[in-house]
Order: structure tokens, then sequence, then C-alpha cells
């Protein structure tokens, strides 16, 4: 069964603030969270929010997936409300033949703030809703034009409904992440954005206009009026003559006053 991307896309959460993030994906920063010995940015999640919302995706479900620089892995951690997106979406890049375009996969579950900076709000990341590929090449800041990353592959993923970060300018240019959200207000997407999850458009029938048909239509029968002294024929004793027995009668009519006949036997 192929999988519904209208639907998925229709429940996709806005990115614009962390408090509709965390509406949608809950908090990770909840009950039990910590400090975390990464850095100030970084923090160990919520246990009860890991339980109830990290699943993770097995390699077996990603076929041809790039792999994590330094480490063996066997799947990749992100949200349960994005597991079936991510693997949808993989299948179609795999079905375009492009599974083995993307060079390094980076990273997905992340707990940190954005920019690796404490007073920014939670990335993305730290919900399970995003993705790296490529970081060598995409770095923060570097200008679209730059990016060294597939655009056939990072096409699917936007036409999937995955909002890509290299369509950010300035500092916050990130070509190598992809997250699952609306794009972001204020930000020009590309005319494919989501166009898996549209209906495709209803072919234009065009109905002929019927041939008319014509009837042929018999033509008048062509009728000789005789007329009588330039008036009309009346039919009055000796003004009426019937021929019979005749193979040709001519009929001299230049006369207005008068009608010849001829009968040839």
């Amino acid at each position: 069964m192929s999988f519904d991307f209208a639907a998925a896309i229709r429940r996709r959460p806005s990115g614009d603030t962390q408090a509709q993030l965390v509406a949608a994906y809950g908090n990770p920063e909840g009950l039990g969270a910590s400090a975390s010995a990464q850095g100030p940015a970084w923090f160990n999640p919520s246990p009860q929010w890991v339980r109830d919302n990290i699943v993770r995706v097995p390699l077996a479900d990603l076929p041809g997936w790039p792999p994590y620089p330094g480490a063996s892995i066997t799947g990749v951690s992100v949200h349960r409300l994005v597991a079936p997106v991510l693997a949808a979406t993989w299948g179609e890049v795999c079905a375009a033949g492009l599974a083995g375009e993307l060079k390094t996969f980076n990273g997905a579950l992340a707990s940190r703030h954005m920019g690796h900076n404490r007073d920014r709000p939670l990335s993305v990341h730290a919900f399970g809703a995003a993705v790296d590929f490529d970081a060598a090449w995409n770095g923060y800041g570097v200008p679209i034009e730059r990016m060294g990353i597939n655009r056939d592959v990072v096409r699917i993923f936007e036409e999937c409904g995955w909002t890509w970060g290299g369509r950010w300018t300035g500092e916050y240019a990130d070509g190598m992440h992809f997250q699952w959200t609306d794009p972001l207000a204020g930000v020009k997407v590309a005319d494919w954005q989501d166009a898996r999850g549209r209906a495709p458009a209803a072919p234009v029938v065009i109905t002929p206009k019927p041939t008319p048909v014509v009837v042929p239509q018999a033509p008048e029968p062509r009728r000789v009026v005789l007329s009588q002294f330039g008036g009309e024929f009346q039919d009055i004793s000796g003004a009426r003559v019937e021929i019979t027995g005749a193979e040709r009668v001519v009929i001299n009519a230049t006369d207005p006053l008068k009608v010849q006949v001829r009968v040839e036997r």
C-alpha cells in the first residue's frame, strides 16, 4: 500500500516556534531532563518523553542508507510520528535510484538547542523530527549555490513534505538539514514543495462537438408556368390543349403574348 503523504502533510506541525513543536511532539526537556556533559547547549531528555515518543527505524527498512562517519549503526532514532514519513520518503529516494547519491548520514535525534546555543530555542533535532546528510560539504552558512548535496535527492525530500534548511539564508543556511515541519514563515520554497501530497490534476476532457447530420434535401421540382396573353393561364374552353402520342414537344415562350407549340411525331 502506498504511503499517504497528503494525510501526513496535513498533520505536519509548524516549526516557527518552540511552543508549536512542543504541542506536536511533546517536551523533551520535560520531567526528568537533566544537564549533559556534552556542553551547556545539550541536555539529557526526559526519560518518559523518550519512552513515549522515540522509535528506531531499522536500516533494513532503509536500504542503501548512507554510513554514519566513525561508527556503525543499525537504525535511525526519530520521533514516532516522523518514522513512517522517513521510511516512505527514503523509499521514494530508492525508487528513483538515488540512494547512493548521499555520502554520509550525520544524525537525527540530538538533544540540544539551535546552533549549539543554550540561549536559542530547542533544535528540531531535539524532537527527533530532523535528519542531516553530507555535513562535511554543507556547513552552516554555506550559500545554496555551493552546497554539496545531490539536488535530485533534495527535490524528493521536498516533494514528500520535508523542509530543507538549504533554503534558509545567511548564517542560518543549513544544506545538510531536513526537518518534518511546515516551511518556516517568510522562506521561499520550491514549486514542488509537498507535491507528492497533492492530488494529481484531473485530466482535461474535451468533448468533441457532434458533427451535424446533414440530410440531403430533394431538389424542388422545377415547374414551367405558362401564361396566356401575359396574364395567368385560365383553363377555359378552347384554351387547353392536351397532346398525346408525341415523341417530343417543343415550346417557344419567348413572346410574352403567345405560346407556340410544335408537336413532333
